[in-house]
């Protein structure tokens, strides 16, 4: 069985619907969730309910270390956590909004991951979160994409933020994650990376997601949106390309591939909360 070594945040998501527009000073009526999350923790998730090996390197508070890890073991995958003795786990308003969605994050521990000792050797595929690039940079990132090139493994990248990539520059950003195989914007995030230069020669898989716009993979194929009724969008392009490097993994080709992670995606937004309800 091929197997996934995911790096990325996670992060206590509060997320926050309401079928209105916010009223300031005075109370909105909305539904609450608190739920484990992190774009890097959800795409994990999402992948091991397809089957895959997976496991998640990541940093955590101390105090919820072992909460979290019962968490993931009980999702099927592993975790590699490390414990801050000084910084708290994560955490991230998402305040929704019908399809739009606005962030409030403090990334906490997350910003002092550290990859010295972590074993990449057995993985297939490294994934990648944006959120991780911008706090390794540009040197430890390529680092760690060469060796996984020198172990003859596949890299993908969730570019994760346009509002973190753009304070860590577009063209950093784009150096750190040289030698990729795969990338999953969203149509945001696939505007500004572009901006710095064609993405579709530097990797060999673009893949953008487009919300009510479908999904396209760059230069090949692109898809329809599903019609469902959308309850929470958190997650969806987690589960999207959870789904896509499944089948990629499995041998079904990209343009195949694309189709089957847009209809996967769609399930996902039925649901509150960035991960699969168990």
């Amino acid at each position: 069985m091929k197997k996934v070594v995911v790096i990325g945040d996670v992060i206590q998501d509060i997320i926050v619907i309401t079928n209105s527009q916010t009223k300031t000073n005075t109370d909105n009526r909305s539904q609450i969730h608190t739920t484990p999350g992190g774009s890097g923790a959800n795409f994990a998730v999402w992948l091991a309910s397809l089957g895959v090996e997976t496991e998640l390197v990541a940093r955590v508070g101390n105090l919820d270390k072992e909460q979290l890890e019962q968490h993931f073991r009980s999702s099927h995958l592993t975790p590699n956590l490390q414990a801050d003795q000084e910084l708290e786990t994560g955490k991230i308003v998402i305040l929704v909004e019908g399809n739009n969605r606005t962030f409030y994050t403090d990334r906490a521990a997350n910003t002092k991951l550290e990859l010295t000792g972590v074993d990449f050797t057995a993985a297939s595929l490294l994934y990648l979160s944006g959120y991780s690039v911008v706090t390794l940079g540009v040197e430890k990132t390529q680092q760690l994409i060469q060796s996984a090139k020198k172990a003859n493994q596949t890299v993908a990248v969730d570019p994760g933020s346009t509002s973190f990539i753009a304070e860590f520059g577009v063209t950093e950003f784009l150096a750190a994650i040289t030698g990729s195989n795969m990338i999953f914007p969203n149509l945001e995030e696939f505007q500004l990376l572009t901006s710095a230069g064609d993405l579709g020669t530097k990797f060999s898989e673009v893949v953008i997601t487009k919300g009510e716009a479908g999904a396209e993979l760059l230069g090949v194929a692109s898809v329809p949106a599903q019609s469902v009724e959308i309850v929470d969008p958190t997650g969806a392009g987690d589960a999207f390309a959870a789904k896509y490097i499944a089948e990629r993994l499995s041998g079904t080709s990209p343009a195949q591939s694309l189709e089957l992670a847009n209809i996967f995606a769609s399930l996902a937004v039925t649901q509150p909360g960035g991960q699969p309800r168990r």
